[in-house]
């Protein structure tokens, strides 16, 4: 309304001009007119030039303020990244410290000679530098978390300014669309017909490389991802309990264990993720996996596992008894374009654990690809890493495909092993599925063993790995989980 008001003030101030010009300077007419138009047009430019400056000056000051919030990030990055560092070198010295310990453990006991063993003083002194490391990785693990926390309060703040950014580009843009321009043909006002303005909404991500327990190896890597949306659906209670657990670093790795038989030895972990909510309760995947694959969010779930499984890996001797983890991962993030190039690219720096670290996915996952989106399995194998196929329900199954894909496990539950199969009318009994697979270089192994009468008929069925609630229930990965594998390693 003011532009309005201020374009007529300078249209009647121009014909006041051009009305002087006529009457006191004997200037014909014509040309009066002409030099009063010109006049206004020279007016009302400048005034449009300078009333859009002066309107755009709110959103330079948040493109600034956006600029200085990303450095602020980015310094909270570095910071992790020295935490990082602290953290090795502290592991290093943790490793030093446990082979001398070690050593002076086996003069003690005579190993070497018979030397006398070390006094009570030595004794205590490796108790000393056991408790400070304990204290100084104590103290990592805190540094780590409140950067953490920052860095989430930095990103929510962030995303509230780029919104704000959004509603003051689209004010602003609206408020250009409703105002008069001079036509170019005349001088007359005309309306300019408004363009659509699509606003901007954000989503922000910790994306895929999280801190794992023990702060080692913490946040690798932050990204904003900002993307142009015009509605979104209203987020539910789990999507909101997902989403804050993804940023607040509470998506956590639980280990099942899988053993061999009979002699129930732990083997193999798989690994599962359960998420915490605000109030440090449980949320188990059979409640969150639908809203996390409806939305698009599975990536960032199965990166969590996936960077843990790694850091579990990593810290296990090479003569563990335990051989490998099964890393679950959904068939939406194998698809993923944004999260499949990075998924290879970790994958290749952590290629020497291709022994080690076998990914699982479901059957029904598996049926629904088309050919070419079977090609993510070969891009993974021809790094050296392995599949298991996992959720099997019909047994009618091309084995040598899978075989040719890199998979060499395959996972059956108990009931469909022992029951099922019979009932069904099978071409295999369970006497003879397992030879047959091994005929595919394919290993069985029966999950969901709950009941003791089962092992006795897997065992007389030649099964040699089971994995169950009655071997062991999920256990979440803690520094204390892991010392005790360290431990019973080392004994």
């Amino acid at each position: 309304m003011l532009d309005v008001i201020v374009l007529i003030a300078m249209a009647v101030t121009a014909a006041a001009f051009a009305a002087g010009l006529v009457a006191h300077s004997g200037v014909a007419l014509i040309p009066g007119v002409v030099a009063g138009a010109a006049l206004y047009l020279v007016m009302a430019a400048s005034y449009l030039m300078i009333s859009r400056q002066t309107k755009a000056t709110p959103v330079t000051t948040r493109l600034q303020e956006l600029e200085e919030a990303l450095e602020i990030i980015d310094g909270d990055l570095q910071r992790i990244d020295r935490v990082e560092d602290d953290v090795a070198r502290l592991d290093l010295l943790t490793d030093r410290v446990e082979r001398l310990d070690q050593t002076v453990s086996s003069i003690g006991t005579g190993d070497l000679g018979g030397v006398p063993s070390r006094d009570g003083k030595l004794s205590e002194a490796f108790e000393q530098v056991h408790a400070r490391i304990e204290g100084l990785r104590a103290d990592l693990e805190g540094e780590a978390r409140n950067q953490r926390d920052k860095i989430a309060g930095d990103l929510r703040m962030l995303e509230g300014m780029i919104k704000e950014l959004s509603r003051e580009l689209a004010a602003t843009a609206k408020a250009e669309a409703a105002a008069p321009v001079v036509s170019s043909s005349s001088g007359f006002m005309s309306e300019a017909r408004p363009e659509p303005v699509q606003e901007i909404e954000t989503e922000t991500f910790a994306v895929y490389d999280v801190d794992v327990e023990d702060a080692e190896h913490a946040l690798m890597e932050e990204e904003i991802i900002v993307r142009q949306a015009e509605d979104r659906p209203p987020a539910g209670d789990m999507l909101n309990v997902l989403n804050d657990a993804i940023e607040g670093g509470r998506v956590d790795l639980y280990l099942q264990p899988i053993v061999t038989l009979p002699e129930r030895k732990l083997r193999y972990y798989e690994g599962l993720t359960r998420l915490r909510s605000a109030s440090d309760e449980i949320v188990m995947p059979r409640d969150y996996l639908p809203v996390a694959e409806r939305e698009r969010l599975m990536p960032i779930v199965d990166n969590v596992l996936l960077v843990k499984s790694v850091q579990l890996l990593r810290r296990l001797r090479s003569d563990s008894r335990v051989k490998g983890v099964f890393c679950n991962i959904a068939v939406q993030s194998l698809l993923d374009p944004d999260f499949f190039p990075e998924l290879v690219e970790f994958m290749e720096e952590n290629s020497g654990l291709s022994e080690s670290l076998i990914f699982e996915v479901n059957q029904p996952g598996i049926l629904a690809l088309t050919r070419g989106e079977l090609s993510c399995f070969d891009t993974l194998g021809a790094l050296g890493f392995g599949f298991s196929l996992d959720h099997v329900g019909d047994l009618d199954i091309d084995f040598a495909g899978l075989r040719d894909r890199s998979f060499r496990f395959v996972k059956i539950d108990a009931k469909t092993f022992l029951h099922d199969m019979k009932e069904k009318g099978a071409a295999l009994s369970a006497s003879d599925m397992k030879a047959y697979l091994e005929g595919f270089d394919l290993k069985l192994i029966v999950e969901k063993v709950e009941d003791e009468a089962d092992v006795g008929k897997l065992i007389d069925y030649g099964v040699e790995l089971a994995e169950g609630y009655l071997f062991g229930e999920p256990k979440a990965m803690t520094p204390q989980l892991v010392r005790e594998l360290e431990d019973a390693d080392a004994a």
